[in-house]
């Protein structure tokens, strides 16, 4: 093997392979009790391309038969914009895990908006 190749396989294979944690690692995974309440104003806090408060609370916004009662203009007025719409879904991000600009998966909650406007089902896709 080339030397030049073999030192650029080394260099991608310990970047690719670090074990630094970051601070914003999985909330519950934490000590500490975190705050799992759905909050209007801390659903929509978006830094960068990560929403930093959804993993903590997208299960009460799943779980919760006061949302599954609402419909659709009433979900948008409460959770906002979606990330992504397509064919009566509406998809809002949770969290992603990305090496640079890959998304190497990444959880979303998909909610089913059923003709008359009302909510069909929600659920978590990974």
């Amino acid at each position: 093997m080339n030397p030049k190749t073999l030192v650029l396989v080394l260099l991608i294979g310990t970047t690719a392979c670090t074990s630094e944690k970051k601070e914003k690692s999985d909330p519950v995974s934490h000590d500490v009790a975190v705050d799992s309440t759905f909050n209007k104003e801390k659903w929509s806090v978006k830094e960068g391309s990560d929403y930093p408060y959804r993993a903590q609370m997208f299960k009460d916004v799943v779980y919760n038969d006061t949302i599954r009662t609402l419909d659709k203009d009433e979900i948008l007025g409460l959770l906002g914009e979606p990330d992504r719409t397509n064919d009566g879904h509406l998809y809002y991000t949770i969290a992603e895990n990305r090496l640079g600009s890959w998304t190497l998966n990444s959880k979303t909650m998909v909610i089913k908006i059923a003709e008359d406007k009302t909510i069909d089902w929600i659920k978590i896709h990974e």
